[in-house]
């Protein structure tokens, strides 16, 4: 049973070697078959106690091992049912050759590895080549911009594990051991806690790096937003591979919690990184980007919930999963619009509700999940990551967010409702593309209205949200986006302010010197404590 783990990594990897080799279809749908056994094998694994498999015939702590624990589920779970989406979505797309296919796939493996291990050079590993990849994938047209783009992805990425490595080597001369619950139990058994502050500021900065946070997410729009990079390419990376900062984040809080603890700095970065997401998400015209930054914003709200008390970090683990889907759903029917208006820009596009019904239903499906409608995914884990906040600061904070987000996204409901300004043919989607928006579609559905029933299952935690709590939420809601309405076409839509901060961009010299500072930041916090 536990030679599953090892298969979760070598399976997609071996896939897609067979298809670099043979370049024969076939085995694209050998891929999507593998990874849609993977979603319901870990499905039916939920209940199940932990999972392990020895790698080295050393145990723990020196040894080194695969585990399938609560919180690798999850991430798994979301992992896997992403790429099986994507890989349907383009399966038949001409930019899918069998060299694309085996990074994609490959990367598939690799992120299910960093999941798996618990030894944490391991993990460091396995993120440096999957950063690899996921660089090749964005420059892979090999045009100027998309190259440009890869290579900022790769160094900053670089600079974050960089960071991290310091962290892992400093930390192993302090306990001598990698696993990581061998770290955990030398930390509990030190007494000069303070031993420990200099490899958690490594690594802290290198994983906030990773998952974007402010003052760190410059790098972002720029990968996930690039005009080359496939619309799949951009969904991974906002959907998965963006969190891959937060689950080391909870990794480390876990090894960490008996010395240091970071939940108000968490709050603070939270709040602060949720704000500034949806203020340049605001500015934005060109439509990957306003989905870029508010990834930033998205990652800052689930910040919020880790912060709280144990049902908001609860909210937060299920906003995980539902930002992954709603994400990875809007940037695929972005890269359709794209296609189809012949522009980037979200106001020249315009009267899809005219051109195509299903797709406008689908595009409302994301938008109302990440804008907290009820019965969406968005509705249910916002519920719990505000849940028990009496405070008013932080409740107008959370409001504001909230306001901020609906206010983005009006120019996906203009884009929807504005009558058409000229023809555009929406007739030629495949098939393959349809089944996997529809996916992607009726899951943001789900997570939303079977949201008690799902988080049950995934969490082990019974938060209760019922059918008619959600359905009293509803003229509150509309009530909020008519407010947001007002506030757009009154203040914002023509505000030269915006203009201006649509051009504000951090230079490579700029990125280093944000990334020092946050580690001094980081440093003077936890020795202020």
């Amino acid at each position: 049973m536990t030679l599953l783990l090892y298969l979760f990594i070598m399976g997609p990897i071996f896939i897609g070697l067979l298809q670099y080799i043979t370049n024969k279809p076939f085995f694209k749908w050998v891929a999507m078959t593998m990874q849609l056994c993977f979603i319901f094998i870990i499905i039916a694994l939920l209940k199940v106690p932990n999972l392990e498999f020895m790698l080295l015939d050393t145990p723990p702590p020196y040894g080194m091992m695969l585990r399938l624990d609560g919180i690798a589920k999850i991430f798994l779970l979301l992992n896997n049912f992403l790429f099986f989406s994507l890989t349907l979505f383009s399966s038949k797309k001409k930019y899918m050759d069998r060299l694309f296919t085996f990074l994609f796939l490959s990367l598939q493996g690799l992120i299910n590895g960093l999941f798996l291990s618990t030894d944490i050079f391991n993990v460091y590993i396995l993120i440096e080549v999957a950063t690899v990849t996921v660089s090749i994938l964005i420059m892979y047209k090999k045009d100027k911009q998309s190259m440009y783009d890869g290579m900022l992805y790769l160094t900053v990425n670089m600079i974050a594990m960089t960071f991290f490595l310091f962290g892992i080597g400093i930390l192993y001369k302090t306990v001598g051991v990698l696993d990581f619950d061998g770290i955990k139990e030398r930390i509990a058994q030190l007494e000069n806690t303070k031993s420990l502050n200099l490899s958690f500021a490594f690594m802290f900065t290198g994983v906030s790096l990773k998952a974007a946070v402010l003052p760190l997410f410059s790098w972002l729009p720029k990968a996930h937003g690039t005009a080359s990079a496939p619309s799949i390419v951009s969904a991974i990376l906002s959907g998965i591979f963006v969190k891959i900062g937060i689950y080391l984040l909870l990794r480390i809080q876990f090894i960490y919690s008996s010395a240091i603890d970071i939940n108000d700095l968490l709050l603070a970065i939270g709040y602060l990184t949720a704000i500034a997401g949806f203020i340049f998400a605001i500015a934005q015209t060109d439509i990957k980007l306003i989905l870029a930054y508010h990834t930033i914003s998205q990652v800052g709200l689930i910040l919020i919930g880790f912060g709280g008390n144990a049902i908001n970090q609860m909210g937060g683990l299920y906003h995980i999963m539902g930002h992954g889907v709603f994400k990875a759903l809007f940037f695929i029917i972005a890269g359709v619009l794209i296609y189809r208006f012949e522009t980037r820009k979200i106001g020249d596009m315009r009267g899809l509700w005219w051109i195509s019904k299903p797709l406008s239903i689908f595009l409302l499906v994301a938008i109302l999940s990440i804008t907290g409608a009820p019965f969406f995914s968005g509705g249910f884990s916002k519920y719990f990551i505000a849940y028990g906040r009496y405070n008013w600061t932080e409740r107008f904070l959370l409001q504001l967010i909230n306001w901020g987000t609906m206010v983005s996204f009006i120019k996906f409901m203009l884009l929807i409702f504005r009558k058409p300004d000229r023809v555009v043919n929406f007739f030629k989607i495949r098939k393959t593309e349809w089944s996997a928006i529809t996916i992607l579609a009726l899951t943001c559905l789900l997570l939303g209205t079977g949201g008690t029933f799902v988080n049950t299952q995934l969490l082990n935690q019974e938060l209760m949200l019922s059918f008619w709590a959600q359905l009293s939420k509803i003229p509150s809601y509309l009530l909020n986006y008519a407010i947001c309405f007002f506030i757009y076409f009154t203040f914002i839509k023509n505000s030269t302010t915006l203009k201006k901060l649509r051009k504000v961009e951090l230079s490579f010299n700029s990125i280093n010197i944000a990334i020092v500072s946050f580690f001094i930041f980081t440093i003077a916090y936890l020795n202020m404590q």
